[in-house]
C-alpha cells in the first residue's frame, strides 16, 4: 500500500463539499477508538503493575514513576513532531496502522524485560510508537465527519480512550487473579517470566489483531479545506500559532496541567487504594476499571449534549465554555476522593468526578479541529497531544509519588497528596480554560468568515 495520501479538497460536481458514506464514516471513527483503546491498555496496564515490578526490580515510589510516565513521554516527544508532519501530507491510515503494531509487539517485549534498563527501553518504545496515534486519528475524524457533528464524533473517540484507561485496570486486574501465585518459568535464553511479565505478553495480542482489521477494512479518507497538497512549512504552522496564540497557549496550558492531575490520579490510585483501604490490584483494579466504564460514555453523552445545547444557543464559544462548566463540577468531586472515610463512598465520589471529567472531551477535542487549517491539523494535534502525553503522562505520576516521597515521607500519606495536588491545580485549570473562551470565539468567528468567502 501506498504511502502517499490523496490530499486535495474534494469537492462535488455542485461545489459543495462532499463526505463519506454515513455509515463508512461512523465505522472508521469506531475502528480509530478501538485503537485509541489499545494504545490506552497497552500504555496504562503497567499503572496496576505497580506492586509486583516494584517487588522483583526493588525500586522507590520515584523510580517506579518515571517508568510510568517519563520513559514514555520522552520518547514520545521525540517522535511525535516528525511523525506528525508526516500525518499532514501522507496517508495517515499506514502510520496509524504501522504504529499500532509496533507498540503492541513493544509491550510484550515489555513482558520479557528482565532488568529495570529492558523495562526502560520496551517503554520507550511503546511511546515512540503510540506517538502517531492522535495527530493521525484526530485529522482522520475531522475529514470524516461535518463540523456539527464532530463534538459526536470525537465523543466516541473520547471513549475509546477513557475505555483503554479503564480496560487496562479491568483486564490487568483480571490477568493478576489469573497468574497469582504463578511460580517463575525459566525460558531459554536466561529468561526468567513471572506473573506481571504474563500479564504484558497476553496484553500487546490484540493490537496485532485490531491493526489487520484496520488495514483491510478502513479507508484513507479525503482532505477537505485544504489549499494545497504540499506540506506546510514549519515556519507558517509556527506563524499560524503566533497569530492565534491567545487561544491556543492558554487551552493548550489548562490541558497540560489537567493531564499531570489525571495521569497522577490514574496511576496512583490502585495503590491509594491498597495503601489507604487495603484493597489490592486484583480487587481494586476491576472495580476502578468498571466505574470509569459507566462514567465514560455517561460522561461524554451529556458533555456532547451540553456542547450540541450550548452551540444552539451561543455557537461562537459554546465549545469552550462546556468545558470550563464541566471541569468546574469534577473539581470538587475529585478532591473529596481520596478523603473518604471508607473505599465505597471514596469510589463514588470517584465515579461522579470522573463522568464530570468525561464531559470536557467533546468540545475540547472539536474545538480545536474546527479552528484548525487542515494542512496543520496533524502537527497542532501533536502539540495538544504533547500537552497530555508527555507533559501530563510525564511529569503527573512523578509529582504525585515527589509529594508522597519528599513532603510527607510517608507512603501511608498517599490520600494527601492526590487531594492536595487536585486542590492546588484545579483554580489554575479553570483560569486558564476561562482565558481562553474569547480568543476562541474570535477564530471561531475568523472561520466562518473565511468558509463563507
Amino acid at each position: 500500500m501506498a504511502l502517499q495520501s490523496e490530499a486535495v479538497p474534494h469537492r462535488a460536481a455542485s461545489g459543495a463539499w462532499t463526505w463519506p458514506a454515513s455509515s463508512r464514516a461512523w465505522y472508521s471513527v469506531v475502528v480509530l477508538s478501538l485503537v485509541s483503546m489499545m494504545s490506552n491498555i497497552d500504555r496504562g496496564i503497567v499503572n496496576l503493575l505497580i506492586g509486583p515490578i516494584k517487588r522483583d526490580l526493588h525500586l522507590s515510589d520515584t523510580a517506579i514513576s518515571l517508568l510510568i510516565g517519563l520513559t514514555f513521554s520522552l520518547a514520545y516527544v521525540l517522535f511525535s513532531f516528525p511523525l506528525s508532519r508526516l500525518a499532514d501530507t501522507r496517508s495517515r491510515k499506514v502510520i496509524l496502522t504501522t504504529g499500532l503494531t509496533l507498540w503492541s509487539l513493544a509491550t510484550m517485549l515489555c513482558g520479557l524485560a528482565q532488568s529495570l534498563w529492558q523495562l526502560f527501553a520496551a517503554r520507550a518504545l511503546v511511546g515512540a510508537a503510540e506517538s502517531v496515534k492522535g495527530p493521525c486519528s484526530m485529522s482522520m475524524i475531522a475529514d470524516l465527519v461535518p463540523h456539527e457533528k464532530l463534538p459526536r464524533a470525537f465523543a466516541i473517540y473520547q471513549l475509546g480512550i477513557t475505555g483503554g484507561m479503564a480496560g487496562a485496570l479491568v483486564i490487568g486486574g483480571i490477568l493478576l487473579s489469573m497468574f497469582a501465585g504463578m511460580p517463575p518459568l525459566s525460558l531459554p535464553g536466561g529468561l526468567v517470566v513471572r506473573d506481571w511479565h504474563m500479564v504484558l505478553l497476553v496484553t500487546g495480542l490484540p493490537g496485532l489483531l485490531l491493526a489487520l482489521v484496520m488495514l483491510v477494512s478502513v479507508r484513507e479518507p479525503k482532505r477537505r479545506d485544504r489549499k494545497s497538497a504540499a506540506a506546510v512549512p514549519l515556519r507558517e504552522v509556527l506563524s499560524f500559532l503566533g497569530l492565534n496564540w491567545k487561544f491556543y497557549a492558554p487551552l493548550f496550558l489548562s490541558i497540560a496541567v489537567a493531564s499531570v492531575e489525571s495521569y497522577g490520579l490514574q496511576a496512583w490510585r490502585p495503590m491509594f487504594f491498597e495503601r489507604t483501604y487495603g484493597w489490592g490490584p486484583e480487587r481494586a483494579g476491576p472495580l476502578l476499571g468498571g466505574a470509569i466504564l459507566i462514567a465514560t460514555p455517561l460522561g461524554l453523552f451529556l458533555g456532547t449534549l451540553l456542547a450540541e445545547y450550548l452551540t444552539k444557543r451561543r455557537p461562537q464559544d459554546a465549545l469552550l465554555v462546556a468545558c470550563l462548566m464541566s471541569y468546574g463540577l469534577s473539581m470538587p468531586l475529585l478532591v473529596a476522593m481520596p478523603l473518604m472515610p471508607n473505599p465505597w463512598l471514596s469510589l463514588a465520589s470517584g465515579f461522579l468526578g470522573f463522568t464530570a471529567w468525561s464531559m470536557t472531551a467533546p468540545g475540547q477535542n472539536a474545538a480545536i479541529q474546527i479552528v484548525t487549517p487542515n494542512e496543520m491539523r496533524g502537527q497542532i494535534s501533536a502539540l495538544y497531544l504533547f500537552s497530555i502525553s508527555v507533559v501530563g503522562g510525564g511529569f503527573g505520576p512523578t509529582a504525585i509519588a515527589l509529594i508522597t516521597d519528599k513532603v510527607f515521607h510517608d507512603e501511608a500519606m498517599l490520600r494527601y497528596a492526590l487531594s492536595g495536588f487536585t486542590l492546588m491545580v484545579g483554580p489554575v485549570i479553570l483560569l486558564l480554560i476561562f482565558s481562553a473562551v474569547k480568543p476562541y470565539a474570535l477564530a471561531y468567528q475568523r472561520m466562518q468568515a473565511g468558509g463563507s468567502s
